[in-house]
């Protein structure tokens, strides 16, 4: 979760016992500090923040980079990241979510984890990562034969050796690639980095303030689907090259020869159910969802000209609000190309506080879930009820089922 980091502030959030343990153990300084006998408050932290500020710059960077990794995943989000991929392949590991949940604070959880579970870390932040990256970035075709991709480390060099070749070949950059490949629950991801053309920036080092060479990394992401036959890419300035891409990675990673023309996605949200008083969602009572209801509905009135009406209301208190307004409303002939949908579980998923997850679909195949955890079993609610379908996608609002 994007917050500004200010070193006192992280200071006070972590206990105390684990900061010195960080310091003493894992860093090997501050152990003239007796940090389990700090209380936890900002004098405290001020304390460990003075001792601190007295290291050399340098060491003070690598460490703040650290703190700020940490503290970068030390929310709900986060720390549902962790307890995932700690559960989820390849470690399946089922004590740790009790383990995490000793500690009270999400700081504390995380750090933690930072210092006893390090396998964890670099698979739950790298993917925590693609799952924050909005649908209006990633390339997707589900046309794909639903084959088991090939993830053994001399896979993934195939795939480093092919990107560093395109690459170079294209643009003269990509001398380099390292490619990191997790799993979460169905999907594969392959975390491709290549090294991007030199650049020179100024910087400190110490008192001195000099310009520096160095070689930043660009990245793409793929993420594949092997129950979907679904390729997802993110390639941030180079979606020119998406279509390359997808047969590169098919080649080495699904093993196939050349991929037909892409003929575009035939999944499609049926939104206009849900404006019928009488619909019911469809879930399975193991679902763990205790309640669904819709919050908002975006009309888009028939007969041209892009009118559309937008109604809102809160269901907490009166799960057919929105209805309720429509009838109040008698709004005239329309599609509903847009809603959202306020689902509550019966508990709080592992990691976090609320029961509550709020979603927007659109007409015709936008959605804002994910695919992993609650999202995949409201994914599963949408195709019981109805709602999400494959078909022939017609041409405007007007024309929307």
């Amino acid at each position: 979760m994007a917050r500004d980091y200010s070193p006192i502030t992280f200071f006070l959030r972590v206990p105390k016992p684990l900061l010195g343990r960080y310091f003493r153990q894992y860093r090997d300084i501050l152990r003239k500090i007796d940090f389990e006998e700090l209380e936890e408050t900002r004098t405290s932290a001020e304390i460990i923040f003075e001792a601190f500020s007295a290291f050399p710059g340098s060491q003070q960077a690598k460490i703040e980079a650290e703190f700020q990794d940490i503290d970068s995943m030390a929310f709900q989000g986060g720390v549902k990241a962790l307890i995932e991929e700690a559960t989820d392949h390849p470690h399946f590991d089922a004590s740790f979510p009790e383990a995490i949940n000793r500690f009270n604070s999400d700081h504390g959880k995380v750090m933690w984890t930072f210092l006893e579970h390090r396998e964890y870390w670099a698979g739950a932040t790298s993917i925590l990562y693609a799952e924050n990256i909005a649908d209006a970035y990633w390339k997707k075709r589900n046309d794909l034969p639903h084959v088991t991709p090939l993830v053994a480390p001399e896979d993934a060099e195939r795939l480093e050796k092919a990107l560093i070749g395109y690459f170079r070949t294209k643009e003269g950059r990509g001398r380099h690639c390292k490619v990191d490949v997790f799993r979460r629950h169905e999907k594969e991801y392959f975390f491709a980095y290549l090294s991007d053309f030199s650049k020179s920036e100024l910087e400190f080092e110490g008192t001195a303030f000099n310009p520096r060479a160095r070689t930043p990394a660009f990245e793409i992401i793929f993420a594949y689907t092997q129950s979907e036959g679904s390729l997802d890419i993110y390639a941030p300035r180079n979606t020119k090259y998406v279509t390359d891409l997808q047969q590169l990675f098919s080649e080495r990673i699904l093993d196939l020869e050349e991929l037909d023309e892409f003929a575009g996605d035939d999944l499609i949200y049926n939104l206009n159910a849900l404006a019928d008083r009488d619909f019911v969602f469809d879930y399975p009572v193991d679902s763990g969802i205790e309640s669904v209801a819709i919050r908002l509905l975006r009309l888009s009135l028939l007969g041209g000209g892009k009118r559309r009406i937008t109604l809102e209301a809160d269901p907490k208190q009166n799960p057919k609000a929105i209805h309720d307004l429509m009838d109040k409303l008698r709004p005239p002939p329309f599609n509903v190309t847009q809603a959202e949908i306020m689902v509550t579980f019966r508990t709080p998923m592992p990691g976090s506080r609320t029961r509550d997850r709020k979603f927007r679909i659109s007409y015709p195949n936008s959605c804002n879930l994910r695919h992993q955890g609650r999202d995949r079993m409201i994914r599963e609610m949408l195709i019981r009820s109805g709602i999400e379908e494959t078909g022939t996608e017609t041409t405007g609002e007007d024309d929307a089922p």
